[in-house]
């Protein structure tokens, strides 16, 4: 809040510049208000402004309407207009200008441009190892989804497996319950355990029919999905070599929901929980 105190003329003239004035308009303008009305030699005289600034600063102060010219027979004389209606005419213009900041902001965010989604990247992998953490990566990150078809090897002691790829969906589902989790997996009785506690989460899980290896593996989380392939069969199926799509779009995503759907209707066999908490495959 502005105190209410009485300034000096230095500090008029301080104020003025504050306010878009220059040092000359500030000095006449000052001169004007104390004398009413002066020629230009004596304003120049009364300011300390040199006499061909003086006629500068009229032609400024004229055009914007606060000092009025009187014609006289030797010549012409200067006077000011009512101080009030010079300062209301300022307070008026610094309110207009606030006015206009505010329509300007306001513009200004309508013309911001939304910044383009990340145009969809796809990644060949391989290695066990960094297939692994991606997959890991990728489940950890999922909001929406996972649908899965776990290959043999993440679920085989032999080859690190099992131990990590169950209790990864077990914990994911646990601490988001509205997450869509269906997988597909090759049954075998030393997974009971586990596949039981992943049922009692609603988990979906879908045993792969034959004694086929089967060739692929599929992760789809959200708008990311890894595919992975057989490479070679020796005492274990090993799939090392993979494609990951990053920040897919819905129409690409959507050929391997397609894929996952028949894999699961036409090679899987769903698995329930019974009464007596035994596993049924329908």
């Amino acid at each position: 809040m502005v105190q209410e105190t009485i300034l000096s003329e230095e500090e008029i003239e301080h104020f003025l510049k504050k306010l878009g004035f220059t040092k000359n308009d500030a000095k006449v303008l000052l001169t004007l208000c104390k004398y009413k009305i002066l020629s230009p030699a004596d304003i120049a005289k009364y300011s300390d402004v040199d006499r061909a600034r003086v006629y500068d600063s009229l032609n400024r102060l004229m055009d914007k309407g606060y000092i009025q010219k009187e014609p006289v027979k030797r010549g012409a004389t200067y006077k000011i207009i009512p101080i009030e209606r010079i300062f209301k005419s300022l307070r008026e213009k610094y309110k207009q200008k606030i006015e206009y900041t505010i329509q300007i902001e306001r513009s200004i965010k309508e013309l911001s441009v939304e910044n383009e989604k990340e145009e969809p990247r796809v990644w060949s992998i391989s290695s066990k190892e960094k297939i692994r953490k991606k997959m890991r990566e990728l489940i950890k990150k999922s909001k929406k989804r996972i649908y899965f078809i776990i290959t043999p090897d993440l679920l085989m002691e032999e080859v690190e497996g099992n131990s990590w790829i169950l209790k990864d969906l077990w914990n994911k589902k646990f601490s988001n319950n509205n997450l869509q989790i269906i997988i597909a997996l090759k049954y075998r009785n030393s997974l009971k355990e586990e596949i039981k506690k992943l049922l009692k989460l609603n988990i979906s899980i879908h045993s792969i029919a034959g004694v086929n290896v089967i060739p692929f593996g599929l992760l789809i989380t959200d708008n990311d999905f890894l595919l992975t392939t057989l490479d070679q069969v020796r005492e274990a199926p090993e799939y090392t070599s993979g494609i990951w799509l990053e920040n897919g779009t819905n129409k690409q995503i959507l050929g391997y929901e397609h894929l996952f759907n028949h894999f699961i209707s036409s090679e899987c066999k769903q698995i329930t929980l019974l009464p007596k908490n035994m596993l049924n495959g329908t």
